[in-house]
């Protein structure tokens, strides 16, 4: 297991005749934090061969601390998916809220809307009862005014023919 942190010019000298070695960083356990050069095209179409080590061997007791620290950024490796998956899924649950709140609000608005043209529809046939009230009292007054038309009409008839 290596990490690349630089380039440097100079010819690897073997197959690929690449022209950039990568200076990189040693995680293995038995050579842990060492820097060494390789092919920059360690990793892309056939593996170059080339390889020097820059750095001393590592002492013993960093052969001992290597598996530590090795575990050590294994677990924060997986702490910080963690994060990256609750914030992921935190982010997916606001979009989803999100969503939710504008169809509510979409919803809202046609609510208003019918119940705007409800009370249109409630206020015309208010408009309309009130209309037929009126006429209703009109016929009764018409009516009353015929019938008495009709009384005086046939007192008349009767005071004229006695």
């Amino acid at each position: 297991m290596s990490s690349s942190s630089g380039n440097f010019s100079g010819s690897c000298g073997h197959m690929c005749n690449e022209q950039t070695c990568v200076l990189r960083t040693s995680l293995s356990l038995y050579n842990f934090g060492r820097r060494f050069l390789g092919c920059s095209r360690y990793k892309v179409g056939p593996k170059c061969p080339f390889f020097v080590w820059l750095d001393n061997p590592t002492c013993p007791r960093g052969n001992e601390t290597a598996p530590l620290a090795l575990e050590r950024m294994s677990r924060l490796q997986s702490a910080l998916q963690l994060a990256n998956e609750r914030e992921r899924t935190a982010l997916e649950t606001a979009e989803e809220a999100r969503q939710m709140a504008e169809k509510a609000l979409e919803e809202e608005a046609k609510a208003k809307e019918r119940e705007r043209k409800a009370r249109a529809a409630c206020a015309k046939a208010k408009e309309k009862a009130l209309f037929a009230e009126e006429k209703q009292r009109m016929w009764k007054f018409a009516c009353i005014l015929s019938w008495i038309f009709f009384f005086c009409c046939y007192v008349v008839v009767v005071y004229w023919l006695n």
